[in-house]
C-alpha cells in the first residue's frame, strides 16, 4: 500500500458549494420522479424528428468518453511504469467509476421502458453494437470498482483483504474476459482459447513485470481492453446511419475516431479534475504529472487531427466545409483540437501555470462534447426538420447527474485515502524528513 503518499482532507459535509450541489440533486430527483410518473412524452421535448436528446448526447455518449481518464491514467502508471504519476491515478479511477455509475443512471432515465435495462444480461442478439457496449460498460464498471478497493482496504487497515484481493483478481480477469468472448462470439472454441491465453498471462505477467502499485497489472489490462471495445463501439453505432449523419462526420473510421478522441479527453479530464482538487482541497500543484498528461494528450490530438484530415481528403468532402455543417466541423476542430494542441506545444505558460493548463484541458473537453453533440444531434439529417431544445426536466436531470458526481467525489476523497499531498490541512511529511528533523546529526538509511 501507499499510505505515506495519501491524505484525507477535513471532513466537511456541508459547505456553500456542497449546498448548491445538493440543491441541484434535489431538483433533479423531483424531475426524475415526474419523468417516471408522466413518461417521456410529457417530461421531455423529444419527438419523432428528435428521438435522442441531451440525455443520450450528453449524459451517455459524452459521459462515457469523459469517464475515460480512469483507463488512460491506469495505462500510463501501471502498464508503462509511470509510477511518478501515481498521484493522479486514484482520483482518476474514482472519477471514472462515478462517471460510469451515473451514466448508467442517466440511461435508466432515458429508456422508454427503464425496467428492461437488465435485458442484455439475458437476451443476446447476434448483431448489436449496443449489446457489446452494454456488456463492456458493465464489466469495466466492475473493473473500476475493483481498482478502487485498495483505498477501502487501506482506510480500514485490512491488509489481509489486500492480500486476498491480489490473489483473486487474476481469477476475475480470466473469467470476465472468457465470458465476454463467449457472449460476443457464441463460440466455445474461442472461449476456451481465451481462457487458456489469459490464464497463461495471469500466471506469467506478475512474474515478468513484478509488483507495480496495489492493483494487479492484469486488472489494468482488462480495463484497457473493455474500455477500448466500448469507446470504439459507440462509434460503430453511428456507422448504421450513413443516410442520416452528415458526411463530414460519417466515416468508416468512426470507431477509431471515437476511441482516439476518448483517449485524448481522458488525459484532459484528469488535468481538469486534478486542478480543481488542488484548488478546493488546498493541495500542492502537480506540475510534472499534469504536464506529462497534457503532452500525451497533445500527441494523441495530433494523431486524431491527421486521421480527420486524411479521412475528409480521401472521401473528397472538403467541399462541404463551406456549408452550415462545415462551420460546425471547423469550429469543433479549431476550438477542441487545434487550440489545445497549440497551447501545449507553444504556450510556455501552459507548462508553468496550472490555470493556463486548465484552460487547455477545458478546450479539449469542450471539443469532445461538441463532437459528440454534432454526431448525435446537430449533424443529423431529420425529415420534417423541427427544433429541439431540452425541457427543464431534461436540463435539471442532466445537471443533477453532474452534481451527484461532484457530491460523491467530495465525500469519497474525504473518507478514503485518494488524494496526494497534504494531511488534514498540514503539509505532508515523509518518515525520512521527520527522522532528520528529530535527529539532524544522524544519518537516515
Amino acid at each position: 500500500m501507499a499510505s505515506k503518499h495519501l491524505h484525507l482532507p477535513p471532513f466537511k459535509l456541508f459547505t456553500p458549494g456542497t449546498s448548491w450541489v445538493v440543491a441541484l440533486m434535489s431538483v433533479a430527483f423531483i424531475a426524475a420522479v415526474y419523468r417516471f410518473i408522466q413518461g417521456l412524452g410529457s417530461s421531455t421535448y423529444l419527438s419523432d424528428q428528435y428521438p435522442w436528446g441531451i440525455w443520450v448526447a450528453f449524459d451517455v455518449v459524452c459521459g462515457v468518453a469523459l469517464a475515460a481518464g480512469g483507463f488512460t491514467t491506469a495505462a500510463v502508471v501501471h502498464v508503462f511504469w509511470g509510477e511518478k504519476y501515481h498521484s493522479l491515478l486514484r482520483p482518476a479511477i474514482l472519477t471514472g467509476f462515478l462517471g460510469y455509475v451515473f451514466v448508467a443512471i442517466g440511461l435508466i432515465v432515458d429508456l422508454g421502458i427503464p425496467w428492461h435495462i437488465w435485458h442484455p444480461i439475458v437476451y443476446w442478439p447476434k448483431h448489436s453494437a449496443l449489446f457489446e457496449v452494454a456488456w463492456c460498460v458493465m464489466l469495466y464498471t466492475s473493473v473500476l470498482a475493483l481498482e478502487f478497493l485498495p483505498s477501502v482496504f487501506e482506510k480500514f487497515g485490512w491488509t489481509w483483504a489486500q492480500k486476498l484481493f491480489q490473489k483473486l483478481v487474476p481469477v476475475f480477469v480470466v473469467l470476465a474476459l472468457t465470458w465476454f468472448t463467449f457472449i460476443m462470439s457464441k463460440s466455445v472454441i474461442w472461449s476456451i482459447a481465451t481462457f487458456v491465453v489469459i490464464g497463461i498471462l495471469a500466471f506469467f505477467v506478475p512474474k515478468l513485470v513484478g509488483s507495480h502499485g496495489d492493483v494487479p497489472v492484469l486488472l489494468i489490462i482488462a480495463g484497457i481492453l473493455f474500455s477500448t471495445a466500448h469507446q470504439s463501439s459507440l462509434g460503430t453505432l453511428f456507422l448504421l446511419m450513413p443516410d442520416k449523419l452528415h458526411s463530414l462526420w460519417w466515416t468508416p473510421l468512426l470507431p477509431v475516431m471515437f476511441f482516439v478522441s476518448a483517449v485524448a479527453v481522458g488525459f484532459a479530464i484528469v488535468v481538469f479534475e486534478s486542478t480543481i482538487s488542488e484548488h478546493v482541497f488546498k493541495l500542492p500543484p502537480e506540475h510534472e504529472a499534469q504536464n506529462t498528461m497534457m503532452r500525451i494528450m497533445m500527441w494523441v490530438l495530433v494523431v486524431y487531427l491527421l486521421l480527420r484530415i486524411v479521412d475528409v481528403t480521401w472521401r473528397q468532402q472538403w467541399g462541404e466545409i463551406l456549408t452550415g455543417n462545415g462551420i460546425l466541423f471547423l469550429s469543433e476542430m479549431l476550438v477542441g483540437v487545434v487550440a489545445p494542441m497549440f497551447m501545449v506545444a507553444f504556450v510556455k505558460a501552459t507548462r508553468t501555470n496550472s490555470w493556463v493548463r486548465f484552460i487547455a484541458a477545458c478546450l479539449m473537453v469542450f471539443g469532445l462534447i461538441f463532437n459528440r453533440f454534432n454526431v448525435t444531434l446537430f449533424a443529423m439529417d431529420r425529415p420534417g426538420e423541427g427544433f429541439y431544445f431540452p425541457s427543464p426536466e431534461e436540463l435539471f436531470i442532466s445537471a443533477g447527474l453532474i452534481s451527484a458526481i461532484i457530491f460523491f467525489y467530495g465525500i469519497m476523497v474525504r473518507f478514503f485515502p485518494v488524494l496526494h499531498g497534504m494531511n488534514n490541512g498540514a503539509p505532508k511529511v515523509h518518515a525520512e524528513a521527520a527522522m532528520l528533523e528529530a535527529a539532524p546529526d544522524q544519518e537516515v538509511d
